[in-house]
């Protein structure tokens, strides 16, 4: 961890680690309500859906490693709070390249600071992908909307004008389908600026 007044640390592989560490800050979470910390490794085995995790590894291509097997994040992410982790196996690791870009934004519950929407975008030698979060009735998933305009354009501007449908979004007493469907291109162009 870094101390006051210590200089960032820069080259690639502190930008994998910033870009990592972006959501939630890669540190433990207090849960209140259960009184205990929550690692990092258990919101990606949960598949909460409005956890900042899924979203980023999804958008990193990631993989998730276990004590049996790799699992590539577009393959792990099955549903709400489903994986495709199998019985006994525990998630001891997490790997992915670093991309060119990164950044997430998310538009938070005011009460519980959770994802109501969350977009984590990058950019990479594999293209540009989009990750959504708080929004799908399935959970977390990738925006073919918004990665179709940043593809042609790595820029905020690309994004005027898309619209992602609001067909398999969810509603509920926080957010109605198409507020999520209009947070998601809102989250995504802030994600994009901050990317650079």
């Amino acid at each position: 961890m870094r101390q006051p007044g210590e200089a960032r640390p820069s080259g690639p592989d502190a930008h994998a680690r910033r870009a990592f560490r972006t959501p939630g800050k890669c540190r433990r979470q207090d849960t209140p309500t259960a009184g205990r910390r929550t690692h990092p490794l258990w919101s990606i085995a949960n598949n909460d859906p409005a956890a900042d995790y899924p979203a980023a590894l999804l958008a990193l291509g990631a993989t998730i490693v276990t004590n049996k097997r790799e699992i590539s994040a577009d393959k792990f992410f099955k549903g709400l709070f489903e994986t495709a982790l199998k019985d006994g196996e525990i998630i001891t690791a997490v790997s992915f390249t670093a991309p060119a870009k990164a950044a997430y934004e998310k538009f938070r519950n005011p009460a519980s600071r959770y994802a109501i929407v969350g977009v984590f975008v990058t950019k990479g030698k594999d293209g540009v992908r989009a990750a959504v979060t708080g929004a799908g009735d399935d959970g977390v998933f990738r925006s073919k909307e918004i990665e179709a305009a940043l593809a042609k354009n790595f820029a905020a501007s690309a994004l005027d004008g898309v619209k992602v449908p609001a067909k398999n979004l969810m509603s509920d007493i926080h957010a109605s389908a198409d507020y999520r469907a209009n947070l998601i291109a809102v989250m995504a162009k802030r994600a994009v600026a901050a990317a650079g």
